[in-house]
């Protein structure tokens, strides 16, 4: 999975993209309303990157490659109310036009939502996120398919049910729900060989990819997945694992 965090990908810049990037930022802040309150600043350091940052990193080489490949996962750890969540669904979302016949759009849409993970501590913001990338995917069927999306179909449900189990609440720097304490939870959703429209559901907990060990329902599992793998096809989770056409995912449940 690939980090996204502002310091990072600072780095990439030279000074003079640095010092213009400030400046911007300075004149922004009110203009795009990028703190709610100064209460929310102090408190939880809280300030929304503005859009036109997060295009310009989201154009780092290798990123950009990255948000053009639909099955490449994300993991935004400081979600906010969806910025960047939102600005990468847009380009994986755009990649699926381009690259696939029509006939596929459904599944690989849905396979791009799958590897879009985000971790919000407030819950405001949280459900802010999720109904963004949400509204934003039925107004891109919409436009594409040329109907709206009925909210008793199962790609309905199984967008709904993703961006829900991928955008959650929990304490990035503990790897940890704020109010429950319980570990942060995800699930890999594995494409099956052979199978491009088959997921395998492999639960994992965001502590695991630092190689941590997390007790959690299915016992201790250790090291499952890499912080920086894209693919990693060799990997054999303990954890129970569930087969399911991508369309039907949200069959699964909790």
């Amino acid at each position: 999975m690939l980090f996204f965090y502002y310091a990072k990908i600072l780095i990439f810049l030279n000074l003079n993209d640095i010092i213009e990037i400030t400046k911007r930022f300075q004149e922004e802040v009110l203009e795009e309303k990028l703190i709610k309150s100064k209460h929310r600043v102090q408190k939880h350091g809280e300030v929304f990157t503005p859009a036109w940052m997060v295009q310009k990193m989201l154009d780092t080489p290798g990123v950009k490659e990255a948000c053009e490949n639909v099955s490449a996962t994300f993991l935004e750890p400081a979600a906010g109310d969806g910025n960047f969540l939102l600005a990468i669904l847009e380009r994986k979302l755009q990649a699926v036009i381009d690259q696939y016949d029509e006939r596929n759009w459904k599944t690989k849409s849905l396979i791009a939502l799958s590897s879009i993970y985000g971790i919000e501590f407030l819950e405001d913001n949280l459900e802010v996120a999720r109904s963004r990338m949400f509204l934003y995917y039925l107004d891109w069927y919409e436009k594409y398919f040329g109907t709206r999306l009925s909210s008793r179909s199962d790609v309905y449900q199984s967008a709904h049910y993703l961006i829900h189990k991928n955008i959650i609440r929990g304490n990035t720097l503990t790897k940890k729900h704020p109010i429950t304490g319980e570990p942060i939870m995800f699930n890999e959703w594995q494409i099956v060989k052979g199978h491009p429209s088959t997921v395998r559901k492999i639960p994992f907990a965001f502590a695991e990819l630092f190689g941590e060990e997390v007790e959690h329902d299915s016992g201790v599992v250790e090291g499952q997945l890499s912080l920086f793998d894209f693919d990693d096809e060799d990997n054999e989770s303990k954890e129970e694992i569930k087969e399911i056409n991508i369309q039907k995912v949200y069959m699964l449940g909790d």
